[in-house]
């Protein structure tokens, strides 16, 4: 059982429970290469242990909303000591908390993008341990959602986790005479002295303003288009303060030994203030009392809590100032709504101007204020001739009451911003457009009524999980129904290609070969359907019609299959002849096309194709940078992709014995090792440079932000910024550019034999290693692991696993080439039985699927790259038995 520590507000927040899940993480979770990565771990770093850690794990909870009404922001504080004792090594300050709209756990392991929570881990006791983690999500009428809490390595949290901002603050100055706190909607202070009085500072626009009222020489009493100062106290206790109530007389907690505030905490989610007094003389008697208010962000109140050591028999009351001509409604506890309600409303703002000379109510505004107190035993107290009073329940020496203000001059200076300027400081481009905001009492009553419901019908919050575990595989790929050699994984490829060639000669049989273009001309795919095995259509070869030329050369090479060689034919000549109108992606199109189609058949026009695009590749060589640029002659990036592009000109070294293209491949490929691998491993997608023209403005392939403003102070052919298209950011490693490079190294070593390059390819290797998840198929980012985007890349598996099978036969360290073939191997093991359909015993979708491909996150496809890639692994382990 999940016991519930008390929270100061009582139940207003959240419940929590123990509940059974009908699918638990653990049986979420692959485990089967568990030996075999720890045996790789041992092989390649010949020491103990080395078995890839996850970095992150996760904690599932089911929150739901008990009530037929939406809650848009529904506080949730889930104690840490609740889920250390699922979870040990749990760390509230190293955590992300992310949501979707699934409500089972079965929906949610379905889920590939996830919502990120604002959240903030408050340390409430000031012993250096976080408390309680605390976030606000929106729930529809009855509705569960799945919440999940990532935690994990302190780096990689850093990476995900976004910079929230600030929605309350709070700030102890004299200049206000105490300490004071804030949402975007109102701020509140408490005066530090006798008085002990809590007053309010209304807003016209939302925002955070307690430093600025708190500033030298600022009059807070004046008029503003922010808000200003709009309540007078007198002599009574405030808004919501806590007094005693002695032989039927307010007693304020004025004579007290010893008074303490300190801010606990002021953050994206909440704020939370506290105020101590030692000795309080009420009523012959000291009490020790302790006073918390904790306000959330967007809300219009705070939950006041006390607890007071002393105070048996004492009467505690709270209230709010009398001021003439309010309309009043008291909504007493019942057993359903267990809280009184005591609302008011009417002109009790006062003037602007200092208090000395202003003390008269303007006529024409209106303030509505209400105390919420939890308890059936809260009841009305006799009014005074300052205070309107009740009686919150006090039991075992705490009460807690919620303190609601609303101001009907709200968002009369609200301003939205709309000019394009990157520092959004020209006015001229602002929209003013007031938001609602309660214009009569019955209009604040029901919003207090909303929040009198929200204290008494809290979000139940419930413990999915039994133990932390890093986040699931896809759930169609944990049941293999049974082990697969590689001549059946390729034959079901076979049976695939067979059904994907039959469905789209007719297709692409309407475009005429030189008709076809990059972007014109249809038979051409990339991405299929998971479940159906159906490709998607695309205008154009693209940069991945290579692919499934390749493919069919490939089969035809293996089968002698004349079929397989009259479609390799029919779709190549759509790629022939537009080699030098290509970016470096010529090297893909042409080397898995026309280098395929000359070692098949040896014609000469495939030959010629394969030359011209290593021509074409060498117009975009800088030999200021010596790099090819990615996109265009004088191009200013380089792409980790390029690496693997460099196979056109191995290829053309060999072909023609001219060294010049081998030259110009090293010449890349050692400048790619600088600039776009890191000392760990890891790998950079892209890099962007002075080309030699000392340009400022930066060409990026992403689509509508193609160009780049970026202050370039470097030199000609020296690096400027470095940047990702594809992962998570720029300081991440996306999955399939570490492929990329792995692989596109180990071939670079094979054909020049150059150390530097081994090396690089080795360290990619470890990296890789060291971060692949449990069944060995990376997510789409090695950092992200299934926190934002929950891809897997079953296109990036089957490339790392051809970079280690290639990589372990030019090792010269026998235990590493053992481990690179081995764990090469269990990718394409992992790939062939849990994503490769059939995988289950029920599995619908036709043969031959590779599923769970991400091209772009968060699409979870099918990939022709993928395919291609596994095809070749399966023939290269058919071939090396």
């Amino acid at each position: 059982m999940v016991s519930a520590r008390e929270n100061p507000f009582s139940k207003e927040c959240w419940k929590i429970e123990s509940t059974g899940s009908r699918l638990t993480l653990d049986q979420m979770l692959n485990k089967n290469m568990l030996a075999s990565s720890l045996l790789f771990g041992l092989l390649l770093w010949g020491g103990g242990p080395a078995l890839a850690t996850p970095r992150i794990k996760v904690l599932k909870l089911a929150v739901t909303n008990p009530t037929d009404e939406l809650r848009l922001h529904e506080n949730i504080v889930v104690p840490v000591a609740d889920l250390q004792r699922i979870a040990p090594d749990f760390k509230a300050g190293d955590a992300i908390v992310t949501t979707s709209d699934a409500a089972t756990l079965e929906e949610d392991a379905r889920t590939i993008q996830t919502t990120e929570l604002p959240s903030q881990a408050d340390d409430l006791d000031g012993d250096n341990k976080y408390d309680d983690l605390s976030f606000q999500i929106e729930l529809k009428a009855k509705q569960t959602r799945i919440v999940t809490i990532a935690y994990g390595d302190t780096a990689t949290i850093q990476q995900l986790r976004s910079k929230y901002p600030k929605r309350t603050d709070a700030k102890f100055t004299m200049k206000f005479d105490g300490l004071a706190w804030e949402s975007e909607a109102n701020a509140w202070r408490i005066y530090f002295d006798k008085r002990n009085a809590i007053d309010i500072y209304g807003k016209r626009r939302p925002g955070l303003y307690l430093e600025m009222f708190g500033a030298p020489e600022y009059v807070y009493n004046l008029e503003s288009p922010l808000g200003r100062d709009i309540y007078r106290i007198g002599d009574a206790i405030g808004i919501g303060a806590v007094a005693a109530l002695v032989d039927g007389k307010v007693v304020k907690v004025s004579d007290v030994a010893e008074r303490k505030w300190r801010i606990v905490s002021a953050g994206p989610v909440r704020v939370i203030v506290e105020l101590s007094y030692k000795a309080w003389k009420v009523g012959g008697r000291e009490v020790n009392l302790t006073s918390r208010m904790t306000q959330w962000a967007g809300k219009h109140g705070f939950e006041h809590h006390v607890s007071a050591e002393g105070a048996d028999g004492l009467t505690l009351v709270t209230g709010v100032v009398r001021h003439p001509g309010l309309q009043e409604k008291v909504l007493p506890p019942t057993a359903s709504e267990p809280a009184l309600v005591r609302a008011w409303w009417g002109p009790q703002v006062v003037e602007e101007g200092p208090t000395a000379t202003s003390i008269h109510n303007l006529p024409n505004q209106n303030l509505g204020l209400a105390i919420i107190a939890n308890g059936m035993g809260s009841k009305v107290a006799e009014d005074d001739p300052v205070n309107l009073l009740l009686k919150p329940q006090l039991t075992n020496g705490s009460a807690s009451w919620y303190v609601m203000g609303m101001w009907d001059q709200e968002n009369t200076g609200a301003l939205t911003v709309t000019a394009t300027s990157a520092d959004g400081r020209f006015r001229y481009g602002t929209i003013f457009q007031p938001v609602a905001t309660p214009k009569t009492f019955d209009a604040f009553l029901e919003r207090v009524r909303e929040s009198s419901r929200r204290i008494t019908h809290p979000a139940r919050v419930s413990v999915l999980s039994s133990s932390a575990s890093p986040q699931s595989a896809p759930p169609d790929t944990l049941q293999p129904a049974r082990k697969r050699t590689f001549a059946e994984a390729i034959d079901l490829l076979k049976q695939a290609a067979e059904r994907t060639a039959s469905q789209w000669e007719p297709i692409i049989s309407q475009t005429p070969p030189e008709e076809a273009t990059r972007d014109k001309g249809l038979g051409f795919f990339t991405e299929g359907d998971n479940q159906t095995g159906e490709w998607k259509g695309q205008k154009g070869f693209f940069w991945t019609g290579n692919f499934w030329v390749g493919e069919l050369w490939q089969l035809y090479g293996k089968t002698k299959d004349e079929r397989f060689r009259r479609w390799a034919e029919l779709w190549n000549a759509r790629l022939l002849g537009k080699e030098m109108v290509e970016n470096h992606d010529t090297g893909f199109l042409n080397y898995y096309s026309s280098v395929f189609g000359y070692r098949e058949t040896k014609e000469a026009k495939y030959r010629e194709g394969g030359l011209r695009a290593a021509e074409r590749l060498k117009q975009l060589y800088n030999p200021t940078t010596e790099l090819a640029a990615a996109w265009s002659v004088n191009g200013d990036d380089t792409i980790i992709d390029t690496m693997m592009n460099l196979q056109i000109w191995w290829w053309a070294s060999r072909e023609t014995n001219d060294p010049q293209w081998r030259a110009l491949g090293l010449k890349h490929a050692l400048k790619s090792a600088e600039w776009l691998i890191r000392e760990d491993g890891s790998v950079i997608q892209s890099v962007h440079y002075n080309p030699g023209d000392n340009r400022q403005e930066f060409f990026s392939s992403q689509g509508a932000n193609s160009n780049l403003r970026f202050p370039n102070r470097t030199r000609p052919g020296e690096k400027v910024f470095t940047h990702t298209h594809q992962g998570f950011a720029a300081d991440t490693t996306w999955s399939r550019g570490a492929a990329w490079a792995l692989y596109g190294f180990t071939v670079a070593y094979a054909e020049t034999k150059d150390a530097r390059l081994l090396q690089t390819a080795e360290k990619i290797a470890a990296y890789v290693d060291a971060h692949l998840p449990e069944d060995n198929v990376p997510w789409y980012d090695f950092v992200d692991e299934g926190v934002h985007f929950r891809n897997r890349d079953t296109s990036a598996a089957a490339l790392f696993a051809g970079g280690l099978l290639r990589l372990s036969e030019l090792t010269a360290d026998q235990k590493r080439a053992v481990a690179y073939r081995q764990k090469g191997e269990e990718i394409v093991r992992s790939l062939i039985d849990g994503y490769l359909t059939p995988v289950g015993a029920h599995d619908k979708t036709p043969p031959g699927v590779l599923r769970h491909g991400s091209s772009t996150r968060p699409s979870d496809v099918a990939l022709i790259y993928g395919n291609y890639y596994l095809l070749e692994d399966l023939l290269w382990l058919e071939d090396h038995k």
